[in-house]
């Protein structure tokens, strides 16, 4: 009976320790699941532009993977119809981010999925839109965009030339229709209402969101969100600056996780 009641012990406690091995190593096995961020690109470029960017990314933080998506042909040019729209195309709890249009997207859509939504990364996105990008209602050509994207740079003529490698066959009235879209977007009673983690990247020289239009982004921001400049960088900063732009959103991803990011000064 001693030897029967020794091993019967024995048993149990190896049931106990298999058990408490068990639920001991599970958080630690959820902690290295990977963190999702979704790009969602500029206006008419699509989603190639962004993939530098993206592999950048994930080669500075193999744990965060980064989807750069394209967006849904939608005739409607009003705002809750794409937003329902991505809504629906998008996983839950992942980060959103994006450039230009897509940055602008990317904090409305944060606004509506709330708590679904851990972060949010912008890239060149103001508020609203000023001119001369909607100046008089007119459409500017896919192919003129290149040249605005980086003015007060000294290679605009080298980034020119390959954003429009990557320019899709967009059709024009899916052009029009983004650009009407774009034209009517206001953020700046939305950016108050974000309570997630936010990084607003600017370039330190972007002739499309300049002093002025980031100084309105600041002056919305809930103390949630933090606002960077890439120095000496135009608009197209995410592609001709990838490898710098990718530290920063990962420094601040990681910092989110940390709980550790400061608020930055006003621009």
């Amino acid at each position: 009976m001693p030897d029967a009641l020794s091993e019967l012990t024995m048993t149990t406690r190896a049931i106990r320790l298999t058990i408490r091995s068990h639920f001991l190593k599970e958080p630690v096995m959820r902690a290295t699941q990977k963190t999702t961020l979704i790009l969602l690109p500029g206006w008419v470029l699509g989603p190639r532009p962004l993939m530098p960017l993206a592999r950048d990314i994930e080669r500075h933080d193999d744990a965060i993977s980064v989807q750069c998506v394209a967006y849904p042909r939608l005739k409607s040019r009003r705002l809750d119809v794409w937003l329902e729209a991505l809504d629906a195309q998008l996983p839950d709890d992942v980060w959103l981010g994006g450039w230009s249009m897509g940055g602008m997207l990317a904090a409305a859509l944060a606004e509506r999925r709330g708590g679904r939504t851990p972060g949010v990364i912008t890239m060149g996105a103001g508020a609203r839109v000023t001119p001369p990008i909607h100046a008089g209602g007119n459409l500017p050509s896919p192919e003129s965009w290149p040249g605005w994207f980086d003015q007060g740079r000294h290679d605009a003529w080298h980034l020119g030339k390959r954003l429009l490698k990557t320019l899709p066959r967009a059709g024009a009235r899916q052009s029009v229709t983004a650009l009407a879209l774009l034209g009517a977007m206001d953020l700046r009673q939305t950016l108050p209402r974000l309570t997630m983690p936010q990084l607003h990247l600017y370039g330190e020289q972007d002739f499309l969101i300049p002093a002025s239009a980031r100084q309105v982004v600041a002056g919305h921001l809930s103390p949630a969100g933090h606002m960077q400049l890439i120095p000496e960088a135009g608009h197209g900063f995410v592609i001709d600056q990838a490898d710098q732009t990718a530290r920063a959103i990962v420094a601040f991803m990681q910092g989110a996780s940390r709980g550790s990011n400061k608020l930055e000064e006003p621009l």
